[in-house]
């Protein structure tokens, strides 16, 4: 089971060990991924402000927080762009990883046909190439 954790200065509310903004330690919390699955936002605020309340009061900075809120989808979508696997050929993002299940499958339909396929990591969905 895992729980989630909060930045002690900035409350951010994640299953991360750091803080991304703050660079510093997450406390655990008593809360699991399970129990904040399919809650709103308002019931998200509602945990967050227990935990700023009773875990991290003394540590916490409201600035600190309004900083991350106001910043965060720009560096996360900077963290996303940055990450993604471009295709060699068509330099598209619009790329997924070839499963082990889709390997398996496509060894099972296609047999020894399969192995040039098989031996790749990535599909384009742009061009269709795999690599």
């Amino acid at each position: 089971m895992m729980y989630m954790s909060i930045c002690p200065k900035c409350a951010r509310f994640v299953v991360h060990r750091l803080c991304p903004f703050c660079n510093l330690e997450q406390i655990p919390t008593e809360t699991t991924i399970e129990e904040t699955m399919g809650l709103n936002d308002k019931q998200m605020n509602e945990i967050v402000n227990h935990y700023i309340e009773t875990l991290i009061k003394d540590t916490y900075d409201p600035k600190a927080r309004e900083y991350r809120e106001a910043n965060e989808e720009s560096v996360f979508a900077h963290y996303v762009s940055e990450s993604r696997v471009t295709c060699p050929y068509c330099h598209s993002t619009n790329t997924k990883k070839i499963t082990n299940t889709s390997k398996a499958v496509h060894t099972a339909v296609f047999g020894i046909f399969s192995i040039g396929r098989n031996s790749k990591n990535y599909h384009c969905n742009s061009c269709g190439s795999n690599f």
